[in-house]
């Protein structure tokens, strides 16, 4: 990982605390009110008694908080005072958040996700292999094994790195779905990515029984696949 890639982890982890900040600030400010009010003496008949004031639209509304004794509004005032602290610190969060997101976005643009100019990786059917991908700059060499439609993913032994990033993509999880943002944050990744995605799920799918290897991985089908079906047949 290069340092500019460091620097975006770490600042996008920050990013995240600020967000989660703010998602609490906002729960206990619904909790005891955002609106600020106002505490007035009035005094009734000889009789002194609190009132609390606040604006709603155009006319000023208010209630009796009851005579004005030592401590009465007391629990009023801690709340008044918290919700001071909340408001100022949602603001400092807010501002730190954004400039955050700034930052990110500007190492996320010089960073643009270049692609390796070269790799290979297997992709097998249970512990047979189906095919052998070379990637050489703007070329997808495929050397299948399987011709077979369920067993197989590549029509053709020549393909575009477009093409195969789409077929990564249908070895990945929906980009949209409720909780991606949760299961990149699990991988240790900041943004979709089917090719990293794919490396550390090893393209896996419960549709199926095909997993890619890629250089330097010892692994198996038992390491990887997760269908009930297959763990039966091995059992067999």
């Amino acid at each position: 990982m290069t340092e500019k890639e460091k620097m975006y982890e770490q600042l996008y982890k920050i990013y995240i605390s600020c967000d989660n900040d703010i998602s609490k600030i906002n729960e206990e400010l619904d909790e005891i009110g955002r609106q600020s009010r106002s505490i007035v003496i009035k005094t009734i008949n000889g009789n002194r008694y609190y009132y609390e004031q606040w604006r709603d639209g155009d006319s000023t509304k208010s209630r009796n908080l009851g005579r004005v004794e030592p401590g009465v509004i007391s629990e009023l005032e801690s709340r008044a005072e918290r919700r001071k602290e909340l408001l100022i610190k949602y603001a400092d969060t807010l501002y730190l958040r954004n400039r955050i997101k700034n930052e990110c976005d500007i190492l996320k643009k010089e960073l643009a996700e270049v692609e390796p100019d070269e790799y290979s990786f297997e992709v097998y059917y249970k512990n047979d292999i189906s095919a052998r991908v070379s990637v050489r700059k703007s070329k997808v060499h495929v050397s299948r094994y399987i011709i077979h439609p369920i067993n197989q993913l590549f029509c053709s032994d020549t393909i575009t790195r477009n093409q195969l990033n789409e077929i990564f993509k249908l070895r990945c999880f929906d980009e949209n779905r409720y909780d991606a943002a949760d299961k990149l944050r699990a991988m240790g990744l900041s943004e979709y990515n089917p090719q990293k995605i794919v490396r550390i799920t090893h393209g896996v799918s419960y549709n199926d029984y095909l997993w890619f290897r890629f250089p330097g991985e010892k692994l198996r089908a038992e390491d990887v696949l997760v269908r009930e079906e297959y763990v039966k047949d091995r059992i067999r």
